[in-house]
């Protein structure tokens, strides 16, 4: 059950955040805020049925965060609460979970709403809110 498991990011988010301290917490927070996610070309038959207004789920690894704790306040500075209550960064598997808006998709860019990741972020998958 402790077999390593390895991914390949689907592409890259362009966010307009370098620092951590700078970024919404949440989604929520993000406002009106633009992104946007460059999806490897050779993936780009599997974004033929995205469109515009629609909302997505990206999964994408933290891959500025190090190490974890088991509790931590909650959105940085609210109550402490179990790590599995919250999204912080810091995890035993850095893997993090975003709603976004798609505003635009020009060939294997998706521009997007709901930017609450850092520039640069591997994205490792995209799934439609069912």
């Amino acid at each position: 059950m402790d077999e390593e498991i390895i991914f390949k990011p689907v592409g890259y988010i362009k966010s307009p955040y370098e620092d951590v301290n700078n970024m919404p917490k949440s989604t929520r927070e993000s406002g009106d805020v633009e992104a946007e996610i460059i999806i490897n070309e050779e993936y780009l038959e599997s974004m033929s049925s995205m469109e515009a207004g629609e909302e997505y789920m990206v999964l994408f690894h933290f891959h500025k965060s190090k190490g974890f704790k088991q509790r931590v306040p909650f959105r940085g500075n609210g109550p402490v609460k179990g790590l599995f209550s919250t999204h912080a960064p810091n995890r035993p598997n850095p893997i993090g979970i975003s709603t976004i808006k798609i505003k635009e998709i020009n060939g294997n860019v998706i521009r997007f709403t709901g930017v609450d990741m850092l520039n640069g972020t591997p994205v490792l998958d995209i799934k439609d809110i069912i």
